[in-house]
């Protein structure tokens, strides 16, 4: 089987996932808190200062022998309980910082846990089960020593990331988007991380924080009826670093979803970022420029306000031309504020928890169990026995699958069909014109931010990652994603370079594979056998980056997201074929050639 993706071995077999593992914490590993911190540290500071009773003894000799102190020979005991007083000192100091500072504790954390398990998959990797040696009876030794290592490490991981939260759990989410990331046993757990993140703030605490946060003169009761007749303590939902509630707004009687940030969150999110930084500077060093990027993206995630006008601007761009198709909620910024964000509900599902719904009826039409049948499907695309197909493939297969469900249960095992090849091209063409004719665009398309509503629209909701793009930069883009088009090596490779893209040694063929893969396609011919993880590892050795402007890395992350979301529904794109009608566009207007 194939195991790939965000490891720390340059392996077909990963470690386990980079965001889920940086989560790891084992509790009882974890450090003492306040009281326990300061009694361990003084007890071993008083133990360390007293002399040691052979010190005791040899000092009394030779003040008998010698008739003096004995202070020469008691000379290096006396510097060694310095030293160890200072050690003591340390270890005050250390558990200090571990009751005071979040982050510390949470760093601290993660390097009891992450350096054993690394150290354990790398001695797996490079000194045990080396790569490409012992010939097949190697090869499956090997296979079978990293499924021992998933199966101990995996659950560990799992309930540190939910415990932990923080960065740790929006990793583990994206990673989950493509089957080629992550080895099975970590994927079973952090796709339910799409939507069953964990709840920090609920009942009568969140109608608190509202209240408090909107100025009601009941907030201390956790009274939020001057605003909301209406209030359900179960949250709709839970995301990375808040939850959301169904609620009515008293003066218009609408439904509403109010979105809540977790009180806290931000300097969690930023402790385990510089934390994740650190541990890729040596572990994953062609991930380096990626975490720059994304430590600035998620430094606006935090602000309601700007997330409110960020989903205005994407309403007055995209609705007017595709408002019979999707749907943006409209934001109510009287009953917003930094950390809660009211708005429009859209009633519908989560379009993973609708595939999922689905499965479940077609599983028990045909008399199977709805998990078997939803892991076969998956592992049958994974081990390659069902291919990915084109959209219009995937769509003419839809229209046929529908007749004969029709035909053989009526008409309501037709609408269990869902058409795959037409929501993913339909999110694709959406984000390219959001890219490249409006210059501003979510960079956080994943699967929980999509949902399949009742009237049959796609809903997108979620606008904390919103970018803007400059126009020179977007005619740089569109070049780029025509010479992508057009398969042009030569032409890739400098267009690359004017979108502010630096490596060392500028390799066209190098280029042009590592540039296709992010923003166009990953086919045989890119990747040509390698896995994810390999992929990287080989680009990053034969042509090192140097620069990776953010902008550029915010639409590379676009692209291969709507695209992995597109593979898990057996769905293969090309991003560079369906952008680019926005590319020549954009150069017609600036009134330049198409090339």
């Amino acid at each position: 089987s194939s195991h790939c993706g965000s490891s720390l071995c340059l392996s077909p077999h990963p470690l386990p996932p980079l965001g889920a593992m940086l989560a790891s914490v084992v509790r009882r590993r974890c450090l003492a808190t306040s009281a326990s911190g300061h009694a361990i540290g003084a007890r071993f500071v008083l133990r360390l200062a007293r002399p040691s009773a052979a010190g005791r003894r040899l000092a009394a000799t030779s003040a008998r022998l010698g008739g003096g102190d004995g202070a020469a020979i008691v000379e290096a005991p006396a510097k060694r309980r310095w030293a160890l007083k200072g050690v003591g000192g340390i270890t005050v100091l250390v558990a200090t910082a571990v009751a005071i500072d979040e982050g510390f504790r949470r760093c601290l954390q993660f390097w009891l846990l992450i350096l054993p398990i690394y150290a354990h998959y790398f001695y797996v990797d490079k000194i045990r089960y080396p790569a490409n040696q012992g010939g097949p009876s190697g090869a499956e030794a090997r296979e079978a020593a990293f499924e021992v290592l998933h199966a101990r490490y995996s659950p560990i991981i799992e309930w540190a990331t939910r415990h932990m939260r923080g960065f740790y759990l929006k990793a583990a989410q994206i990673m989950s988007m493509r089957d080629d990331f992550l080895p099975e046993t970590y994927l079973k757990w952090t796709r339910r991380l799409q939507n069953e993140a964990p709840v920090v703030l609920q009942g009568i605490d969140a109608r608190r924080f509202v209240a408090k946060e909107l100025g009601l003169s009941s907030a201390g009761d956790g009274d939020v009826a001057e605003v909301f007749i209406e209030w359900e303590d179960e949250p709709l939902g839970s995301a990375s670093i808040g939850q959301v509630f169904r609620a009515r707004l008293r003066s218009t009687g609408e439904q509403v979803a109010v979105k809540v940030q977790s009180p806290g969150i931000e300097d969690l999110f930023r402790a385990d970022i510089r934390t994740l930084k650190f541990f890729t500077a040596f572990a994953l060093p062609w991930a380096v420029q990626n975490m720059n990027a994304i430590e600035k993206m998620f430094s606006s995630e935090f602000d309601y306000t700007l997330e409110q006008r960020n989903m205005e601007a994407i309403r007055e761009t995209l609705l007017p031309k595709w408002g019979g198709r999707i749907r943006v909620p409209k934001p109510f910024p009287e009953f917003s504020t930094p950390r809660v964000l009211c708005m429009e509900l859209l009633e519908g599902e989560k379009l993973v928890d609708g595939v999922r719904l689905r499965f479940r009826a077609m599983a028990e039409r045909e008399g199977r169990d709805p998990e078997t049948y939803e892991e076969d499907h998956l592992r049958a695309l994974r081990e390659g026995r069902v291919k990915a197909q084109s959209a219009w493939v995937v769509r003419w297969q839809a229209s046929l699958w529908r007749v004969w469900r029709r035909l053989r249960w009526g008409s309501g095992a037709a609408g269990e069909v869902l058409d795959f090849g037409e929501i993913t091209e339909t999110l694709l063409a959406i984000h390219g014109e959001q890219v490249l004719r409006h210059g501003i665009f979510n960079a956080d398309p994943h699967p929980g931010n999509i949902l399949l509503l009742k009237d049959g629209k796609l809903g997108l909701i979620d606008f904390g990652q919103v970018m803007h793009l400059s126009p020179e930069f977007r005619v740089c883009l569109a070049r780029l994603f025509l010479a992508l088009a057009r398969r042009d090596v030569a032409a890739v490779a400098r267009h690359e370079r004017e979108c502010g893209m630096r490596t060392r040694y500028q390799r066209e063929d190098v280029r042009y594979r590592v540039c296709s893969f992010w923003m166009d396609r990953d086919t045989e011919e890119i990747m040509q056998g390698l896995n994810l993880q390999d992929f990287m590892a080989w680009a990053e050795f034969e042509d090192p980056v140097l620069e990776y402007p953010e902008d550029l890395y915010l639409v590379c992350r676009c692209s291969v997201m709507i695209r992995s979301l597109a593979l898990a529904f057996g769905v293969r794109l090309s991003t560079a074929e369906h952008w680019r009608p926005y590319a020549e566009e954009v150069l017609r207007q600036h009134g330049l050639p198409l090339e």
